[in-house]
């Protein structure tokens, strides 16, 4: 193979030169923090476990604490905001960090379309909400 084609400063796939490094600061919410230092703690030593490891060590050096809030009845990072869609079909979302997303968990990230539209409503705000399946108009029936 030609050496134009090759790369010999890009580090080997396990290297811990081979994560990007995190620019900027990222909000978690303090169960998010709990929940990525337990799984450090809790981590093999395999050499898939030894690279979550730097992982997650790279996002824990990266994160704020941000306490959860729903000011005035508005949805702010950490809250849980419920939507009822024109069907009468109700959708909660809790809105955290992007190192604590959990879709199956109803866990949207705060840079997510979906939470950017959400941010700052309460309850009986009208608000479409873009998602891969298509936009939606919805009603915010709570915050908390």
């Amino acid at each position: 193979m030609s050496k134009a084609f090759t790369n010999e400063d890009t580090p080997a796939p396990d290297d811990a030169e081979a994560l990007p490094p995190r620019e900027g600061r990222f909000p978690i919410t303090p169960a998010g923090l709990a929940r990525l230092q337990r799984e450090l703690a809790e981590i093999g030593s395999s050499a898939v476990g030894a690279r979550r490891a730097r992982v997650i060590a790279q996002v824990l050096e990266s994160v704020d604490v941000v306490e959860p809030s729903a000011v005035d009845g508005q949805a702010r990072f950490g809250a849980s905001v419920t939507v009822e869609d024109e069907n009468g079909q109700r959708m909660s979302y809790r809105i955290v960090g992007p190192d604590e997303v959990d879709l199956a968990a109803h866990q949207i990230s705060s840079a997510s379309p979906v939470a950017r539209a959400l941010l700052g409503k309460r309850a009986g705000d009208r608000v479409v909400l873009h998602r891969p399946k298509g936009d939606v108009t919805v009603t915010v029936v709570s915050v908390v």
